[in-house]
């Protein structure tokens, strides 16, 4: 499974939306900066705003363990790293072979991928293995929440202040307080001063996230296996 170090957070801001038509700044530097900016909003609301790619493997090593059908369309129960929300299914693999998409329903209120009948999901995960080799089974997902108007507004406006950064205009971050290279943008400033600096984002995150947490929240329910999976149709 991905971890949350590793998910990539794209928000849907655009040069436009952050006023920077103007400016004409080179393609890779706005890149840079709207990765950088949905990275930071993402984490500092503790995943609980941006929707983010992850890959997940449901399935355990043991095929005596596949318990969670019950008599009805073969299911499988999604969570993301962390216990995000699955927003949406991309693909499902096994290996390299991709199952087509209309072998699979998934239902987002319950966070079920079922597979129609009478195929069945396979019994376990060759864990071993990398996704797109072996029999790695492997759902890829969209997971978390869609960034409301608000959030894209804040977005837009550390986007706008990261590109300032970079490249020389008047902004209201510290002068070389950014650096880009080949890895991505670099911003070299804590939390605290970036919220100062940047107040739109200090009274977000105080909105989204009051208590600084750095990890979404879980809810865990004795109904379920391990808290995390149950047998639909019981």
């Amino acid at each position: 499974m991905t971890l949350l170090s590793e998910l990539s957070c794209p928000w849907p801001v655009s040069e436009a939306h952050c006023d920077l038509t103007e400016l004409a700044p080179e393609t890779p530097v706005f890149e840079g900066a709207l990765a950088t900016a949905s990275a930071i909003m993402t984490r500092m609301s503790a995943y609980s705003a941006g929707l983010c790619e992850a890959e997940l493997r449901p399935l355990g090593l043991c095929p005596s363990c596949r318990s969670w059908s019950c008599g009805r369309a073969d299911a499988l129960h999604l969570l993301g790293p962390e216990g995000l929300p699955v927003s949406s299914v991309v693909q499902v693999r096994l290996g390299a072979t991709v199952y087509d998409d209309s072998t699979y329903y998934f239902d987002g209120d319950s966070k079920t991928l079922y597979r129609v009948p009478p195929d069945s999901w396979p019994r376990k995960d060759e864990k071993w293995s990398a996704p797109g080799t072996g029999e790695a089974f492997v759902v890829d997902t969209i997971v978390g929440s869609t960034p409301d108007a608000w959030a894209l507004d804040v977005c837009a406006t550390l986007v706008k202040e990261l590109v300032l950064s970079c490249t020389g205009s008047k902004c209201r971050l510290p002068k070389n307080v950014t650096t880009v290279t080949s890895q991505g943008m670099t911003i070299r400033l804590r939390d605290k001063e970036i919220y100062s600096l940047i107040p739109e984002l200090g009274a977000w995150v105080h909105f989204m996230n009051p208590h600084g947490a750095r990890l979404p929240a879980k809810v865990f329910s004795p109904e379920l296996q391990n808290g995390s999976r149950s047998c639909y149709g019981r």
